[in-house]
């Protein structure tokens, strides 16, 4: 559900905890009469499916099983993710009651999950740099977290910035979930403002837990601000870790890059001369960003490694990463990003026949840290002796780029699916040290094989020779015989797409990712831990 509402419109989420409320009272009839009213306003699967729920939760209540169990089936139907009803609805089978049974008195009701805000572990998720819509990943992680944790029963509520000057906090499209933008203006862009605005607006929700996604340098200012709650420090990439770029990436020369083995908590004085060094080569958000947050001050050194330790659990995307961070955090976990499996429902289709095999790169690729120049010119090298392929980028203009590149313009997440299922293989050629790439998880959930530089959090996402193969960073010559192999192994080809699919269903699908990952991290705390 969203915060946002037309003018004279009731706003949906207060309907919907003023709903909870009188259920809770045991106002059975007011409760049923502000359902029937969400009902009639929502639209959202995952928010239809949690009203249908409470409905059902509501008939439970009153005794009426029969009508409590096609409630909590209605729920599934709609949404088979909304885990919170296939829990009633297991709680329910498993009482052997019938409508002939006395129905529970109010205190030991607690057997079935009458509305989700009531009963629910609340958790706030804050993010600091956030727009939307967004082709980054991880603002898409972020909407989607809160979608399928609200999916599984949990109470979440998602907290933003919104500050104009910065083009931080647009949404020029509605958000179905529960979201609050914190409204910023010159005055209160400050550090202890927007410390004070989150504290505020996350004390009034009063969450169980709080995790901290999209939020660069700014992350320990804001856990920071948050003492007093269980924080889990969610790492996107290596924001702290590389306050020039979030990747550790160093350019050598136009077109040329060199990787970084260092990082903010290990070597602070090398990063502080990094900073003043090429400080002027990152974009104008990073620099304004990292002034923001007092990155390279002792001040700021000290709440970073104070907010690093002190988390609940510090959560990354890769291996490599938990090991830069073990030494200062008391606990880190590798928790992948999940991905919806409704966008890419299998099992996934066969590339239809063509005569010339696609080979395709989903990213923003003007980018040069994505690697596009360097895919480009494998396919050139592979165009002098063959003419059986077409290079495909979601890049801009849209159309034909040379002999055997084209174009497809930006491409929005409900497109891409379909620009997978196009493709015959899936390549990701980056040259930078990113937490997990959701293009090669993508391509595994439309059944592609993918071919993924070996950095980064690719080689723990790609199984070389297994769902894809890898190959070294830059190296124009392994890239492209890495193309000419799948190009001439239809067999391979279908082969590390299956197991890809196969790799996506047991390790990425939302629902496994919550059931494996967050349930253990998100349990109702015995005594809720007193804000500071």
């Amino acid at each position: 559900m969203s915060n946002q509402s037309s003018q004279g419109e009731p706003d949906l989420q207060a309907l919907h905890q003023q709903a909870c409320r009188h259920a809770e009272a045991g106002q059975q009839g007011e409760a049923e009469r502000l359902y029937d009213q969400l009902a009639g306003m929502a639209e959202e699967p995952a928010v239809c499916a949690l009203i249908a729920n409470d409905r059902a939760a509501l008939a439970a209540f009153a005794g009426d099983l029969a009508r409590a169990r096609q409630g909590f089936e209605e729920a599934l139907a709609i949404h088979p993710e909304c885990e919170v009803a296939r829990n009633n609805l297991a709680l329910l089978e498993g009482t052997g009651l019938s409508n002939a049974a006395t129905p529970e008195p109010p205190e030991r009701r607690g057997a079935i999950l009458a509305t989700s805000p009531g009963d629910a572990v609340k958790v706030a998720v804050v993010s600091f740099l956030f727009n939307w819509p967004s082709s980054g990943g991880g603002i898409v992680h972020t909407v989607e977290l809160v979608k399928f944790l609200t999916a599984a029963g949990y109470r979440v509520q998602h907290f933003f910035a919104r500050y104009p000057a910065w083009g931080v906090g647009k949404v020029a499209q509605e958000l179905a979930i529960h979201s609050e933008a914190l409204e910023f203006d010159d005055h209160s862009w400050n550090v202890p403002s927007i410390r004070q605005y989150y504290r505020r607006a996350v004390d009034t929700f009063g969450p169980d837990y709080v995790i901290l996604t999209d939020s660069w340098n700014m992350k320990p200012q804001l856990a920071d601000a948050l003492r007093g709650y269980p924080v889990y420090l969610r790492f996107q990439a290596l924001e702290c870790l590389c306050p020039l770029n979030n990747v550790r990436l160093l350019s050598a020369a136009p077109g040329e890059f060199q990787q970084c083995p260092k990082h903010q908590l290990a070597t602070p004085a090398a990063c502080r001369d990094c900073l003043r060094r090429r400080g002027a080569t990152s974009g104008s958000l990073h620099q304004a960003e990292r002034e923001l947050a007092g990155v390279g001050t002792p001040e700021y050194d000290e709440i970073l490694r104070r907010t690093v330790r002190d988390a609940e659990a510090v959560l990354v995307l890769n291996p490599e990463t938990a090991e830069m961070l073990r030494p200062y955090a008391d606990r880190v976990l590798v928790v992948p990003w999940g991905m919806d499996p409704g966008r890419f429902p299998g099992p996934p289709p066969a590339p239809a026949p063509k005569p010339r095999l696609i080979v395709f790169q989903a990213g923003v690729i003007e980018e040069p840290m994505k690697g596009f120049h360097i895919l480009h010119a494998a396919c050139e090298r592979l165009w002098q002796q063959r003419q059986d392929f077409e290079l495909v980028a979601t890049g801009e203009p849209p159309g034909p780029v040379d002999a055997f590149t084209r174009f497809t313009g930006w491409v929005s997440q409900e497109d891409l699916p379909r620009q997978y299922q196009l493709a015959d293989m899936v390549v990701v050629p980056t040259v930078a040290q990113e937490g997990l790439s959701r293009t090669s998880v993508e391509a595994m959930a439309a059944g592609r094989p993918v071919i993924g530089s070996r950095i980064g959090g690719l080689p723990s996402t790609v199984a070389d020779g297994k769902t894809g193969l890898l190959f070294d960073p830059g190296d124009v010559a392994a890239l492209a015989a890495r193309i000419e192999r799948l190009l001439d192994d239809a067999a391979l080809r279908e082969r590390l797409g299956r197991a890809g699919r196969h790799a996506f269903e047991d390790s990425f699908s939302w629902p496994g990712v919550i059931d494996r990952h967050y349930r253990p991290l998100l349990k109702r705390p015995v005594r809720r831990r007193q804000p500071l």
